[in-house]
């Protein structure tokens, strides 16, 4: 059965969620050695979204030529997520970067997606977000990679306008560049599953970054922006 909802969509009276665990949860240095064998992490000089200049990119893009990889990816935010016990009831992916992985741990999780628009259409049903959702319920946001954690904020404050509840925020990397603080002052819970610090720690064993250089770059991305 379906019910009409204020927004125009039909949401599902009666889902079945059911939350599933990997039998072994992936591990962090499982997914360093795919990422870096991806090339995703590139030292040197590149400009962020921010304008800020930072000596190492994270390019998650490059997963989703690896549905290996991406699954990956996602099968880790939903093992942490199923071990922190986290509770919502849809799943959505900031625009646009992760709508990969949100669909997958949708699909991992067997939780309904929802899909947030950049910008609502001038045409059709001119919704900003698509989906069969009811309000009051409560999304959990899905990234890639965050630095301030500006992106989420955003999506969350246009989810909230919808009269939807969100929470959570989940990514698969955190560049330890002030996030978490920025989300709590916006009530997000902020989690990811890899850090900043720990992917310079793996290029120090992979001989290509030194303890140095690592301290160095940490210096440099704790400065303000």
């Amino acid at each position: 059965m379906t019910a009409a909802t204020a927004n125009g969509n039909h949401a599902i009276d009666d889902p079945v969620v059911v939350k599933v665990q990997s039998a072994s949860p992936i591990e962090e240095t499982t997914l360093f050695e795919e990422l870096y064998q991806m090339e995703c992490f590139r030292t040197g000089e590149f400009y962020l979204k921010s304008g800020q200049m930072t000596p190492i990119y994270i390019d998650l893009r490059r997963i989703m030529s690896s549905p290996r990889v991406l699954r990956m990816a996602a099968q880790a935010m939903c093992d942490k997520l199923v071990a922190k016990n986290i509770k919502f009831d849809y799943v959505v992916g900031v625009p646009y970067a992760a709508l990969p992985l949100a669909t997958l741990v949708s699909d991992i999780l067997n939780t309904p997606m929802l899909m947030k628009r950049k910008e609502a259409k001038a045409y059709g049903t001119k919704q900003l977000i698509e989906g069969v959702y009811q309000p009051g319920k409560t999304v959990l946001l899905v990234e890639d990679v965050v630095t301030s954690g500006e992106s989420i904020r955003e999506t969350a404050e246009a989810i909230r306008k919808e009269s939807l509840k969100v929470t959570d925020a989940i990514a698969v990397l955190d560049r330890q560049q002030g996030a978490s603080a920025n989300l709590a002052e916006d009530k997000l819970n902020f989690m990811s599953f890899l850090t900043m610090e720990g992917i310079l720690d793996g290029l120090i064993t992979k001989n290509e970054m030194t303890e140095e250089r690592k301290h160095q770059i940490i210096e440099h991305l704790a400065k303000p922006f």
